[in-house]
Formats: structure tokens, C-alpha cells, sequence
């Protein structure tokens, strides 16, 4: 049968050629690439033809524990091991054998912890405005000062309390709604959970330069609550990382997914 060849490069040929796992950023959840799952999963021509076999890329974005459609956990509690153990369990049970990671902000760290531990290992990390905290540090460190206030603050209030606390909208939305639109700031200021306090300032290991797969980063130019600069400098901690910049704020999910989309296909 002839092979139909996708504008970014992926093959379809009636067959999984290769299989993506998205995992989002602290707070969020699998809600947050849902544009860009709608790139990637659109059929190349339009209309399709209804005879066709089906699509080759098969996409999944998962909820990372006590976030998202999983936020009845107390996500202030939950910390790095069970995040890595959810990227582990998805790969399994779809059984992924082809695959590529992309994974956005702290779910760059959580991603990076899991490489190790993947069998088999994704044929690369895309990591976009990923988190790489230097060693032993923690994943909080690449917030601005502010918002490092404000979750020490909440982390000791959540302790005492015995439940999870909000980062104020207002300073979330400071941060990470640079370059959305006034509807797309309502809706992820919305949908925002509680961070989880504990993956965020929970003290990290990396053994960076023996990584198992090929690593792109992703920097984004407007982002406000990572800085291009920051990002630039975890990506360099990474040896052989392919950095590639889109001009777009944190939100890139968002504000540009077929962009994202692109890019991610691309590798």
C-alpha cells in the first residue's frame, strides 16, 4: 500500500508508526494540551477519506496524580515518585514501544526522573520550557522570587490546615497568561488546581549526562514566569540538547498549539 507522508514527517501506512505522551505543568492537567492533541491528531487531508486506515500517530496526555482529573488526591502531598510512576503506567498500558515525551514545565522534571526507569526508553524527551533543576536542588527554584514567596507560604499553611491551599489567580495569572487572549485567561486561571507543593519543592537528583534518549528543548520567548534566559541555561545542562525557540508565552499550549504541535511532531 502507498505510504501517505505527513507535511512534519511522520509515515501513515495503516499502522502506529510512532506514539506521543504529553504531560502537562504544575496545576494542570491533561485538559491543557488539548489543542495541541487536536493538531497532531488532525487528518492530513480534508475531507478525509472515509476508507482510510486508521491514523498512525496515537497521542495521549495524561493527568499527572492529585491534578487535573485526578485533583480528589491531595496534590500538596503527592511527590516525584508518583508522578514518575504515572508516566510509567501509561507507557505500559498502551503498550508504547515507538514513542516521544513531550512534556511542559515541571512535567519536564518529572519526565526527566522517569527516563531511567522507561522500558523501553522514548525515542526522545521534547521538553517545553521544561524545568532542569541543577543537582540536588529543587524544581521551585526556576519560579520568579514572588511566586517562591507565596508557595513557602502556602506550603507551610496547607501543613497546618491538612489541606491543599491555592496560589493566589491573580499572581498565576501575572505569570502565566502572557500573550492569551481575555477568554483563554479565564479559562486556564479556571481550570487551574492546587500546586503540588511538594513535587515543586522536593529536591532532585539528575544524572544529565548519562540520559537515554535524545533531548529538544523548547524555549519559550514570552514566557514571564520562566525566563527565556533561565530556560536556555537548563537546557545547556543538558549535554547534546537540541534547543529550538517558538515566540509565545508560557501558555504555548494555548496560545499557539499548532505551532507547538509542529514542532513536536518534527522531531
Amino acid at each position: 500500500m502507498a505510504t501517505l507522508q505527513r507535511p512534519w514527517g511522520t509515515e501513515i501506512a495503516g499502522e502506529i508508526v510512532t506514539d506521543y505522551l504529553l504531560v502537562h505543568g504544575a496545576g494542570q492537567g491533561a485538559w491543557s494540551w488539548g489543542k495541541v492533541w487536536g493538531q497532531m491528531t488532525a487528518p492530513v487531508e480534508h475531507p478525509p477519506r472515509l476508507y482510510r486506515q486508521r491514523q498512525s500517530v496515537r497521542v495521549r496526555a495524561l493527568d499527572l496524580p492529585g491534578q487535573g482529573s485526578d485533583a480528589a488526591l491531595d496534590a500538596g502531598l503527592v511527590d516525584m515518585s508518583e508522578g514518575v510512576r504515572a508516566i510509567i503506567n501509561v507507557v505500559e498500558r498502551e503498550g508504547f514501544s515507538d514513542y516521544i515525551i513531550a512534556a511542559h514545565e515541571l512535567g519536564g522534571t518529572v519526565a526527566l526522573q522517569a527516563l531511567s526507569e522507561l522500558r523501553p526508553t522514548p525515542a526522545r524527551l521534547v521538553l517545553v520550557a521544561g524545568i532542569v533543576p541543577s543537582n540536588r536542588g529543587a524544581p521551585v527554584a526556576a519560579y520568579p522570587t514572588p511566586l517562591r514567596m507565596a508557595i513557602a507560604m502556602c506550603k507551610t499553611v496547607s501543613r497546618l490546615i491538612g489541606k491543599d491551599i491555592q496560589v493566589p489567580r491573580a499572581l498565576v495569572s501575572n505569570y502565566t497568561c502572557q500573550g492569551l487572549d481575555p477568554m483563554q485567561q479565564v479559562e486556564t486561571v479556571g481550570y487551574l488546581g492546587p500546586l503540588p507543593l511538594r513535587m515543586l519543592t522536593q529536591s532532585v537528583s539528575l544524572n544529565l549526562d548519562e540520559l537515554p534518549c535524545p533531548v529538544t528543548y523548547v524555549v519559550l520567548g514570552e514566557d514571564r514566569l520562566i525566563a527565556p534566559s533561565q530556560q536556555r541555561a537548563m537546557a545547556a545542562r543538558i549535554p547534546g540538547a537540541n534547543v529550538v525557540e517558538l515566540d509565545a508565552g508560557h501558555q504555548a499550549a494555548t496560545q499557539k498549539p499548532r505551532e507547538l504541535a509542529d514542532l513536536i511532531l518534527a522531531v
